[in-house]
């Protein structure tokens, strides 16, 4: 293995990496796909390890390749980080964020207006969705930087802690006998959706969905109304909401911070936010 990494062969594999086709990752780094392939192909045989496995789909990252980018991934940051410091001008551009919609309320007040005072120059586009939604949107580009809750540990990011979803209700809601118990749902592309009915349905548990919705709001809503048994983090129950401790443990997940380590302008932004979840 030669002795030295280079920083455009690690900055193309980890385009690769992000986007799982080549095509895609040259856009990215502004060069061509054969320069793309290229380039892996030099990486590959510095490491002396395949990275990628191929089919007609796409790419894969090899369980080396999972290794790299694991290890590369703060290395690509610092050494950004470095030359940002280095820039005698303030960052201004667009800079395309991404912030689960059970986290919004809390960013939009308490963070962003911060955010927008210590960077007068930047031009930020905030898109509150489900993690899975902002996960896809981070891979396909349409977003710099984003937080995401994964029920599985990604290969890309900055693992950022545990999060420990519980089944929560109003503390006058009464468990139904000899009926389906009713339970308040975020929409698929939410880990704690398939989490939960994974749970209800290993355990045997009757019940049904009352409400299903997009907006973390109504669905926290229809929790405090009484009606209907939900999902939350303990930070956020706050009064009149009780841990439904008589219901099975839903499974740990996942707090990413993923970020395009190619971008100088999200990398700016990046340790801000990460202060703001931790």
């Amino acid at each position: 293995m030669s002795k030295q990494l280079n920083i455009d062969l690690l900055r193309t594999f980890h385009a690769v990496a992000r986007f799982r086709r080549f095509n895609e990752a040259a856009d990215h780094v502004h060069r061509s796909a054969s320069t793309v392939t290229t380039q892996i192909q030099k990486l590959e045989d510095q490491v002396g390890q395949r990275l990628f496995s191929r089919s007609n789909q796409g790419v894969e990252l090899t369980l080396y390749g999972q290794k790299l980018l694991g290890e590369t991934t703060e290395f690509l940051k610092s050494h950004d980080r470095l030359l940002i410091s280095l820039m005698p001008q303030r960052m201004q551009g667009k800079i395309r964020l991404g912030i689960p919609d059970t986290y919004a309320p809390t960013f939009m007040q308490a963070f962003l207006p911060r955010l927008i005072a210590d960077n007068p120059l930047l031009e930020l586009e905030v898109e509150a969705r489900t993690s899975g939604e902002l996960l896809n949107l981070f891979m396909a580009n349409q977003l710099d930087l984003t937080i995401t809750v994964s029920a599985q540990p990604l290969a890309q990011g900055e693992r950022l802690g545990a999060v420990q979803p519980l089944w929560v209700a109003a503390k006058h809601f009464n468990c139904p006998q000899n009926a389906p118990l009713p339970i308040t749902l975020p929409i698929d592309g939410c880990p704690y959706r398939a989490a939960a009915l994974q749970t209800l349905k290993d355990h045997g548990i009757y019940h049904r969905v009352l409400l299903e919705s997009p907006n973390s709001s109504a669905v926290e809503a229809c929790v405090r109304s009484g009606v209907a048994v939900g999902l939350m983090e303990e930070s956020r129950m706050g009064e009149g909401l009780t841990h439904m401790t008589e219901l099975p443990p839903l499974p740990v997940q996942h707090l990413y911070l993923l970020c395009d380590t190619g971008n100088a302008l999200a990398l700016h932004v990046h340790e801000q936010v990460r202060h703001f979840t931790l």
